[in-house]
């Protein structure tokens, strides 16, 4: 097998919505026009004729045929085939005029996988045509076009590398219409799907449970380990080049509930660690029968920085999907799409979130703070504005939802690889999938919010200790000539994340409340809106909309990242912080986002990486949900701000994914620094 090669520029930047595959879609749009044929016929036959054009180059091959150069604007495309007659913006405008947007599920997905690799393109496009010659309708039609367009790419791909890579070449003529027989099979045949559904308005779209379904293959083949480690890396270095989160499940339970795990799991975690891209957006699930082994590769791959895996409790998300309807033996086989968002990989419409500031509303009653005669009817208060704003919340999703119906806006590949769509005859938007949508609601600022209850109850309403006009005044003011108050608040109530059952149980409380007011929210079309302590970065632009906070927060700074302790307010040490993060109970949120930042002398030697199994082993047992681990230390960051052109390959966690450091925004950069640091003598 070649050689692959490390990632590159790291400030590089895929733009899929400019590709020669959106481009030469839109041309074939802009030929017959909406209303010229049923909607899905008239997708899947752009895409078709996409894929029949798209100019090919040998850049495209390395080992693996693969990656954005494959549907991608490149130099040689636009100077080797010029489009004679045809305006590239309007071709453009078409083309986006047919996709879905993130929030109503054009993306943030995981096709079946799982059956590609057991029975192969050619089984699909068999089922395709036996549905639709028991019922032609237009939705299968085009789900079948899909497909076919699919084989026939690869097995003309195949045509044009075989002169100067006919390894390559066999391998794509093989999955064109066979099932994979080997491992670099496997992986030709999942690098092409994921190209091709990224390619066509896919952003973090997901590979799913790859040490699952790829194992078959890893031991039938006689090629070895070896081998199976350089197909991984080109494709994680394929991944790379989309600059996109590309999540990848590892470890977890079987569908019966044993232990998952198994050498492709290690080996995952091996080939992540030798390509290091921040793309690789790596999650290990864990449980209580998780191996030693596969502990101490996650830390060992923890510690080197890049910010995965991120750690992941079956025993929260496997009850949290049983109790939306899905049986046990599906929910076990979960994975993860885009940051952190939990899914049943190939049965299931894709994710959507948005985003929702729960200090702002609290805000607005600390106004009328004198009206509350108890911290009970203060919180009574507060649960009815959150549930009023979760109603406006849910009337606006099912705005957008009824903005872009799914026989207007069809998505006839992806369908054709969902189940149950090619049964169904719908597509996957619109009926087809096998379980319903999820739509996360981010619930931001839950330290944010349980500090500054944990002041009012205390201070104000328990010792009295702080008037309650002083208070709003201070405020309003933003503590601008009461500094004094403000550091009252800040060292003189409990904060969130150093083992303090006081402000833990009201964290807990909001959890359970958030918990509650979602749980009979659906979408008009019958999908769950599924609460989640998740923030992206968007606690920073939130937090510049929200003013002072009870808890010492200034006005404009922002709010407490997704379920993590406030920055800078954990200070007990590692033990205390995992123990208040494990006390709510998350079995009803979808996700959940806790960062954690680590010394790298935290993790030095036998017994740093003990010391860090140890932790993982207490938040499974504690029933935490997520956690995820940033291993640098402030000089370092002080440093990449200070001269990012010497830090281009510095990668650390974000909140949900990792990134380069630099191609951060300063205001994200600095709310990164000033997440406490643990394992500091």
């Amino acid at each position: 097998m070649n050689p692959w090669t490390k990632p590159g520029d790291p400030t590089r930047r895929c733009r899929r919505g400019e590709s020669m595959f959106a481009l030469l879609c839109g041309d074939d749009l802009l030929d017959h026009p909406r209303g010229s044929m049923p909607e899905c016929l008239r997708v899947a036959r752009s895409r078709a004729h996409a894929l029949a054009n798209l100019p090919l180059h040998p850049g495209m091959c390395g080992e693996f045929w693969g990656g954005p150069a494959t549907t991608h604007l490149t130099p040689y495309a636009i100077v080797a085939f010029p489009r004679e007659g045809r305006d590239d913006k309007a071709s453009f405008a078409a083309y986006h005029d047919t996709t879905r947007s993130f929030k109503v599920g054009a993306n943030h997905t995981i096709p079946d996988y799982r059956t590609l690799i057991d029975k192969g393109l050619g089984d699909f496009i068999r089922r395709a045509g036996d549905a639709f010659q028991r019922d032609p309708s237009p939705c299968r039609e085009a789900m079948l076009i899909s497909l076919k367009a699919v084989s026939d790419y690869l097995r003309r791909a195949a045509a044009f590398c075989r002169p100067f890579h006919p390894a390559c070449a066999a391998r794509l003529e093989k999955i064109a219409t066979e099932r994979p027989e080997t491992f670099a099979e496997g992986v030709q045949l999942v690098m092409t799907i994921h190209d091709l559904l990224t390619a066509d308005n896919g952003g973090a779209n997901a590979l799913g449970r790859l040490d699952q379904y790829l194992f078959p293959l890893y031991v039938a083949d006689a090629s070895g380990r070896g081998e199976a480690l350089d197909a991984l890396c080109h494709l994680f270095v394929a991944v790379d080049r989309y600059h996109d989160i590309t999540n990848i499940a590892i470890g977890g339970m079987t569908p019966d509930g044993a232990n998952a795990e198994n050498a492709l799991s290690l080996l995952i975690l091996e080939a992540v660690g030798r390509v290091h891209s921040p793309s690789t957006n790596l999650s290990a699930r864990l449980h209580d029968q998780s191996g030693d082994a596969f502990l101490r590769g996650c830390v060992k791959l923890i510690a080197t920085g890049i910010g995965f895996p991120a750690v992941f409790n079956d025993h929260v998300n496997v009850p949290m999907l049983v109790g939306t309807g899905i049986p046990v033996e599906a929910a076990r086989d979960y994975a993860l799409v885009g940051c952190v968002e939990t899914v049943v990989p190939g049965r299931q419409v894709p994710w959507s979130d948005g985003r929702f500031n729960m200090p702002e509303i609290f805000c607005s009653l600390m106004r009328r703070l004198e009206d509350f005669d108890s911290y009970e009817a203060l919180w009574s208060e507060l649960s009815r504005r959150l549930a009023e704003g979760l109603r406006a919340y849910q009337a606006d999703y099912d705005a957008a939802l009824a903005a872009r119906p799914a026989a207007d806006y069809p998505m006839p590949l992806l369908s054709a690889l969902v189940s149950d769509c090619i049964a169904r005859g719908l597509d996957v938007n619109g009926g087809g999938a096998e379980f319903p949508r999820f739509h996360g609601i981010g619930m931001m600022g839950l330290a944010t919010l349980a500090d500054s209850l944990a002041v009012v109850k205390k201070l104000v309403f328990e010792e009295k200790r702080i008037p309650a006009r002083r208070l709003v005044e201070a405020l309003e003011r933003d503590f601008e000539g009461d500094e004094a108050l403000r550091q009252v608040c800040l060292n003189h109530a409990p904060k969130y994340g150093n083992d303090d059952p006081y402000v833990d149980a009201i964290a807990a409380d909001i959890v359970r409340l958030a918990s509650h007011l979602s749980a009979d929210l659906r979408s008009a079309d019958g999908g769950r809106l599924l609460s989640c302590m998740a923030s992206n970065v968007q606690n920073v632009s939130a937090g510049a909309a929200t003013p002072a906070t009870p808890d010492g927060r200034h006005a404009k700074a922002p709010l407490s990242d997704a379920a993590s302790p406030s920055a800078g307010r954990d200070r007990e040490g590692p033990t205390a912080f995992v123990n208040s993060i494990v006390k709510p109970d998350y079995a009803t949120q979808n996700c959940t986002v806790v960062n954690m930042r680590f010394a790298p002398a935290m993790f030095q030697g036998e017994a740093g990486v003990a010391r860090m199994v140890a932790l993982l082993r207490r938040f499974v047992a504690g029933r935490g949900h997520e956690m995820q681990f940033n291993v640098t230390d402030n000089g370092v960051l002080e440093r990449a701000m200070e001269r990012p052109e010497e830090f281009g390959d510095l990668i650390v966690r974000v909140s949900g994914f990792s990134d380069y450091f630099v191609n951060l925004a300063p205001e994200v950069q600095r709310d990164i620094l000033r997440r406490s640091l643990h394992g500091v003598a």
